[in-house]
């Protein structure tokens, strides 16, 4: 039954993390050669502590544009540092407006009864607002270069931290 409940949380965390994933596919083939060698330096001047700076930074850049161009308030998206239960480590996250909504709701529903838990299913009705709101970022990235470039910035900045963590796992 609490296992149930856990992968009812654990969606709801993978979910607000779909959206890059799905939208930076493919977004590799756009930095060139001279691009990447440029960036292989860079990489090799910041700490990896500044690249890591660097995502979140540009990653709230990329939401605050974003937010301004979305009329839709269950899309805006927050960013903030959270600590996870059990932990003092902060972790930088950014979710939209529903998929808050959706943890309070499930939060309210099961603070007392666990169980409870065990037997919902996954709403269907998030999925959907999740598939709009993946469509409603791809509708305004192709329409405003802004948020492109807001977004180019961002898979840049993530692509170089990747960058140094295969650095350091291949030493």
């Amino acid at each position: 039954m609490q296992y149930r409940a856990a992968s009812m949380i654990a969606f709801l965390c993978l979910l607000s993390l779909i959206t890059f994933p799905i939208l930076s596919f493919g977004q590799n083939e756009m930095v060139s050669d001279v691009q990447s060698t440029e960036s292989n330096a860079v990489v090799s001047q910041k700490s990896t502590t500044k690249l890591r700076k660097d995502v979140y930074q540009a990653e709230e850049d990329f939401y605050s544009v974003f937010n301004k161009l979305n009329d839709e308030k269950d899309f805006d998206v927050r960013c903030r540092y959270e600590k996870a239960t059990g932990t003092n480590i902060k972790n930088h996250v950014c979710r939209a407006r529903f998929i808050t909504k959706a943890y309070e709701r499930h939060a309210r529903r099961n603070r007392n009864d666990l169980s409870r838990a065990a037997n919902q299913n996954v709403d269907p009705a998030l999925a959907e607002k999740t598939a709009q709101y993946q469509e409603k970022i791809e509708v305004l990235m192709a329409a405003n270069p802004d948020l492109q470039a807001a977004f180019d910035r961002y898979n840049a900045a993530r692509v170089q931290f990747m960058m140094r963590g295969e650095e350091n796992d291949s030493k």
